[in-house]
């Protein structure tokens, strides 16, 4: 009889650690389409048009994880890689811009560094974006060349690899604007994925 207690016990303790674990990190299943440009809500396509005057190709895509659905437009502007997130009614929610590490003001990139080190045995960053959120004009500013003003909220959004008891495994991590560390969501992979590295 205890036995059986001990074993129904030992494997609700697993569960509860596997629901609490996926509570603390959660996951990221992204699935992501492209659309033409007339699925796009008018209003997003217009955003776009005034913000980035003279722009070229813009590729559209709609975006899930199964809680949030955006609209997205990639482009590149000023030789860097821009990522603008419209809701579903076409109202902006973030631009994200795409830098390398070597970009990062000296503070951020230790901040960020000394985290990622202190998390694991070892670490590769595959994909680092600043992430600005705003009103509509603070972030239509930013894309003007002011990142200054004092709606714009400016954190870092990770992609890293980290390796940690012989184990590699996909992140995102999310760092405020010093690069201090906030949250990391695990990247679910298929089974084809190798991390290796």
């Amino acid at each position: 009889m205890e036995g059986n207690m001990g074993k129904k016990w030992h494997t609700l303790s697993v569960f509860l650690l596997m629901v609490l674990t996926s509570v603390s990190y959660g996951q990221k299943r992204e699935i992501e389409r492209a659309v033409a440009s007339s699925e796009v809500p008018e209003s997003a396509r217009n955003w776009l048009e005034t913000a980035y005057q003279g722009h070229g190709k813009t590729k559209w895509y709609f975006q899930t994880d199964g809680e949030k659905e955006v609209y997205e437009a990639k482009l590149k502007w000023k030789r860097n890689w821009h990522s603008v997130e419209f809701a579903p009614e076409g109202d902006i929610r973030n631009v994200e811009i795409l830098i390398r590490t070597r970009d990062l003001d000296q503070e951020v990139r230790e901040n960020m560094f000394r985290y990622l080190s202190g998390e694991y045995s070892s670490f590769k960053i595959d994909r680092l974006q600043i992430h600005y959120t705003g009103s509509s004009s603070a972030l239509r500013d930013l894309i003007a060349g002011d990142n200054t003003g004092p709606e714009l909220v400016r954190e870092y959004e990770v992609e890293f690899v980290g390796r940690k008891n012989g184990v590699s495994t996909l992140w995102e991590g999310q760092f405020d604007k010093c690069g201090n560390f906030m949250e990391k969501r695990k990247i679910e992979l298929s089974s084809t994925d190798v991390l290796d590295f």
